[in-house]
């Protein structure tokens, strides 16, 4: 009895007394708010608690992140717990660190961690306002109620407990599917894509989502209805969700077969690299999923495309042993996402693959978190898109640690920022590529020509013999390295020794690293030819050159485009002609990149330069007027190592990451009164261990207000990130700076 007392004391003194609440105001960026917790809440309060706080006298929801003791001081008390919708321990401690080192409101994160589609400004009616036409236990919105109750109407319901705050979960909608037509055997001739949509179909058991269907065949809806026309496929409406598929049967491939055992020490914890061939990635996740499974654990598997997480899901459902659920996540499944995140939280999934918006989902016996293409700048949200400003590698590293999970990333080129912090992420035996083309350099030094005869002849040989050709055009942006088209050198900054970047129709060049800007020189430094223009080939361009040389017409394809795909020449982005195997791959123009005064611009030249490698069957032509560079020359020998040893002492000695840390911040306004406010008020709040360079013009095309870049360095990345939220609300806040947008971008992929 007295041991069960001194429990009960010791107990009452461990309930929280108060607690910090992140509020989910998505208009406001309020740091968590601390509130007195009531006896008759105290054993129902957890840190990921959602809870009702009063803030101005209205009710918000927000999400517990802390305790607190409270002191002597007078604090509100919250008004109710909504247990119906919560987050684990582990998951408030990661939206915290990505808080800190992103530096973005702790809100934001969590409302990324939170149930897809999540409405937080909904009443639940409890007992109908009289003269309102609102029935018991049905929803209104905020705006609703305060337009038909007036401020002081709702504040009074609230009291009277007429309605609640409560969260209101999007309700999965019915989702349309394409059924192959029973006894269907249709004869395609020449209708491709309707074959391959009607393949893929058959090989998902006759019938599958239609939003499913079309991103992994990659067809247009065209296409599907041309199959419904000849009565081959009907489609139809099922109840949702149709996300969560069983494995059905384990099917031998050797590929996996081999890998199990060498993923076995990152189902133990720890983090780990993996270079392997990009054409191996999918069996190499899979084998990770297997070791996984077999320790009862779960897995969360990200990439960077919606159609890489169709592809994956559908082939881990042929790999893995019968019985496991298994479920995509990603924008394009709508309110079906809520399905997946409810199965995950609650235990019913064993392997989740999805895109960057699956890095916070809540997956209960989380054993390991396997990333595929690392690297791949798709796996950092960009402005503007759903996700986080964070890259995944930084958020699963951190997951892992949290949750004592294995942490895998795969790419046979690793991103520098990984490879270089190999004391905590250790490496796998790497695995070579079962094959690689013969290549030919092609020096473009003293030509002005943008395709040279020996590529011009390249792919009139590959299209007599019956091959096909894919050529991969840069698709150059509005800043542009200015190089001597007749010795190849380029104009550099005098300080930094980086190639300048001619950044409008001025001709100005910039120095993205210290600022530094001059005007564009008549004449190469170098041998004083007069031949200088801005490097880069565009893919519109290079198709119309190699259609007259060629006299044939050629394909075009790019995310937006896509016109005779069945040609046997097509020109297009890297990654719409990378994801394909060509007979001969063409690289006209590498110098853009090899060249380029970008942090990570020669390190994404050795990744499109080994991609196009391993895309190549047979040959491959690189045109360049830099043919020693190092990075051309270890990424032709496949040598990744070798790049890593030559370009990290540049990185090194730049202060770029992974030896220094970035913040980006983009600013709107007069340079006059941009300069005035940083100098007078950002400057001097900034720390020793932080050191800011001038502002820098980015091109606007004619558009007002000119846009500005603000560059913050250090070594600690906390210490940058806490500079550029310093930044941030500083210039929030100065009338005077005149700025209509302030975007903060901490360690960004590129600058």
């Amino acid at each position: 009895m007295v041991q069960s007392a001194e429990r009960n004391i010791r107990h009452e003194r461990d309930r929280p007394r108060a607690v910090r609440v992140c509020l989910l105001i998505s208009t406001h960026s309020l740091p968590p708010l601390s509130y007195s917790v009531p006896k008759y809440l105290t054993y129902a309060v957890r840190i990921g608690s959602m809870v009702v706080a009063p803030l101005k006298d209205h009710s918000r929801l927000g999400v517990v992140v802390g305790f607190e003791n409270g002191g002597n001081r007078e604090l509100q008390e919250i008004r109710g717990v909504r247990e119906e919708v919560s987050l684990d321990s582990n998951v408030i401690k990661l939206c915290e660190w990505v808080s800190e080192m992103a530096a973005v409101p702790l809100a934001t994160v969590v409302r990324a961690a939170l149930p897809p589609g999540l409405n937080v400004v909904s009443y639940k009616i409890l007992d109908p306002v009289p003269g309102q036409p609102w029935k018991p236990d049905t929803f209104v919105s905020r705006a609703t109620a305060r337009r038909e109750l007036g401020d002081e109407g709702l504040i009074a319901a609230e009291v009277d407990g007429r309605l609640e705050l409560a969260p209101l979960s999007r309700e999965p909608t019915k989702t349309e599917w394409a059924v192959i037509v029973a006894n269907a055997d249709p004869d395609f001739g020449r209708a491709r894509r309707q074959r391959e949509v009607f393949e893929e179909l058959k090989k998902r058991g006759s019938a599958c989502s239609t939003s499913t269907l079309l991103t992994e065949t990659g067809a247009s809806r065209e296409t599907l209805r041309n199959l419904v026309r000849r009565e081959v496929v009907r489609l139809e409406q099922r109840e949702a969700p149709g996300v969560i598929f069983r494995t059905l049967s384990e099917e031998r491939e050797p590929v996996t077969e081999a890998l199990s055992d060498e993923v076995d020490p990152v189902t133990r914890g720890g983090a780990w690299l993996w270079r392997i061939p990009t054409n191996e990635s999918a069996a190499a996740a899979a084998a990770v999923a297997r070791a996984t499974l077999s320790r009862q654990r779960a897995t969360i598997i990200l990439a960077p495309e919606k159609s890489t997480v169709e592809h994956l899901v559908s082939y881990l459902r042929r790999i893995l042993s019968p019985g496991h659920k298994v479920a995509a996540y990603h924008s394009g499944l709508g309110r079906d996402r809520m399905a997946v995140y409810e199965a995950a939280r609650r235990g019913n999934l064993d392997v989740l693959v999805g895109t960057r918006t699956a890095a916070l989902v809540p997956l209960k016996r989380l054993g390991a978190i396997c990333v595929v293409d690392e690297p791949n700048d798709a796996h950092r949200a960009e402005p503007g898109y759903e996700g986080l400003p964070l890259h995944v590698r930084d958020v699963v590293l951190k997951r892992g640690e949290v949750e004592e999970a294995g942490v895998l990333f795969l790419s046979p080129y690793p991103s520098l920022r990984l490879y270089a912090g190999k004391v905590r992420v250790r490496e796998l035996p790497a695995r070579q590529p079962p094959r690689w083309p013969s290549i030919r350099i092609v020096d473009l030094r003293g030509s002005g020509a943008s395709m040279s005869a020996t590529i011009l002849e390249a792919c009139r040989g590959v299209v007599e013999a019956g091959g096909r050709v894919g050529v991969v055009a840069n698709r150059i942006g509005y800043a542009a390295v200015v190089s001597c088209t007749r010795c190849g050198s380029v104009s550099r900054c005098p300080r930094c020794d980086l190639p300048l970047v001619l950044v409008n129709e001025r001709k100005l060049l910039v120095c993205g690293r210290c600022s530094l800007r001059m005007p564009m020189n008549s004449k190469c430094d170098q041998c004083g030819s007069e031949r200088l223009s801005p490097t880069g080939l565009a893919v519109e361009g290079v198709r119309e050159t190699l259609s007259r040389a060629l006299e044939a017409p050629v394909g075009l394809l790019t995310a937006a485009t896509r016109e005779r795909e069945d040609a046997p020449v097509v020109v297009g982005t890297a990654r719409c002609i990378l994801d394909k195997e060509w007979d001969t791959v063409v690289l006209p123009d590498i110098d853009a990149l090899l060249l380029g005064s970008g942090m990570g611009a020669v390190e994404r030249a050795f990744r499109l330069l080994y991609g196009a490698a391993e895309a190549a069957r047979g040959s491959f032509f690189i045109q360049t007027r830099v043919p020693e560079h190092y990075a051309l020359r270890a990424a032709l020998r496949g040598d990744y190592p070798a790049f890593a040893v030559a370009e990290l002492p540049r990185l090194r000695d730049l202060g770029y990451p992974p030896f220094g840390h970035l913040a980006d911040i983009t600013l709107e306004g007069s340079e006059t009164a941009l300069r005035r406010a940083v100098e007078s008020r950002l400057r001097p709040a900034l720390g020793a261990d932080v050191e800011m360079s001038g502002l820098v013009p980015l091109p606007n095309h004619g558009r007002a207000p000119q846009a500005w870049r603000l560059l913050l360095r250090g070594r600690e990345r906390a210490a940058v990130a806490r500079a550029g939220a310093l930044a941030a609300r500083l210039a929030s806040e100065a009338r005077s700076l005149g700025a209509l947008k302030v975007k903060v971008n901490i360690d960004p992929e590129e600058v």
